[in-house]
C-alpha cells in the first residue's frame, strides 16, 4: 500500500522537500508571467545559446569554429526580448486572466497609471521597488554579455560586423530600460502610490 498516496488523498501537508519545488515552480512561472521582456532575456540569452544557438549551428554546419558558432548563435537569440515584448502586447487578455493582478502592475508601469483595484494598488510600491532592481540588474547583464560579445568578435573573430551588431543590441537594451526606469520613477512619484505605501 502507497502510504505517501493515500496521505496526499487526506489532505496531509506536502514534505518540504516538495513545498520548496512547487514553491520554486511557482516563483519562476510568477517571474515570466510578471517580468518584462528585458529581464527574461537577461536570464534566458547565455543558456539557450548554449543549449539552443550552438547545437542548431552545430547541426548544419560541424565544421563552424566555435568562436563564429557562439557569436551566430547569440545572435540568433537576440530576438527573445522583442519576441516576448510582442507576445505580451497581443495576449494582453490571456494574460490578465492567467494573473490578473501581475498584469495590472505591468500595465500600471506601461501606462503611468494608479490601477483602480485597491489591493493591485497597494502591491504597487513593493512591485516598483523590484522592477528597478531587476531592470538594473538585467541591464548590467546584458551590457556584460554585449561587452564580452564584442570584444570576442573584435581579438578573436577579428569581426567587426558582429561587433557593430552587438552594440546595436546593447543601445537598445540600454534604451529599453531607460525608458521602464523612468516610467516606475514616475509611477512612484504619484501621491496615491505615494499614499499606498504609507499604509
Amino acid at each position: 500500500m502507497d502510504v505517501d498516496s493515500d496521505a496526499r488523498r487526506v489532505g496531509a501537508p506536502a514534505a518540504p522537500a516538495e513545498r520548496g519545488s512547487a514553491g520554486r515552480r511557482r516563483g519562476w512561472k510568477r517571474f515570466l508571467e510578471r517580468a518584462p521582456g528585458l529581464q527574461i532575456m537577461a536570464v534566458q540569452w547565455v543558456p539557450m545559446t548554449v543549449l539552443i544557438g550552438l547545437p542548431v549551428r552545430w547541426l548544419f554546419d560541424r565544421q563552424e569554429p566555435l568562436v563564429e558558432a557562439v557569436l551566430n548563435g547569440a545572435l540568433n537569440l537576440v530576438w527573445i526580448g522583442p519576441a516576448l515584448y510582442f507576445s505580451r502586447w497581443s495576449a494582453g487578455e490571456q494574460a490578465a486572466r492567467r494573473d490578473p493582478e501581475g498584469y495590472a502592475l505591468r500595465e500600471a508601469v506601461r501606462t503611468s497609471t494608479v490601477p483602480a483595484d485597491e489591493a493591485t494598488r497597494a502591491a504597487l510600491p513593493r512591485y516598483l521597488a523590484e522592477q528597478r532592481r531587476a531592470t538594473w540588474a538585467a541591464l548590467l547583464a546584458i551590457l556584460g554579455i554585449c561587452l564580452g560579445l564584442v570584444l570576442l568578435a573584435l581579438l578573436v573573430a577579428d569581426s567587426e560586423g558582429f561587433a557593430v551588431i552587438f552594440g546595436v543590441v546593447a543601445t537598445v537594451s540600454a534604451a529599453v530600460a531607460a525608458l521602464t526606469l523612468t516610467r516606475i520613477r514616475r509611477l512612484a512619484s504619484l501621491p496615491a502610490t505615494t499614499g499606498s505605501a504609507r499604509r
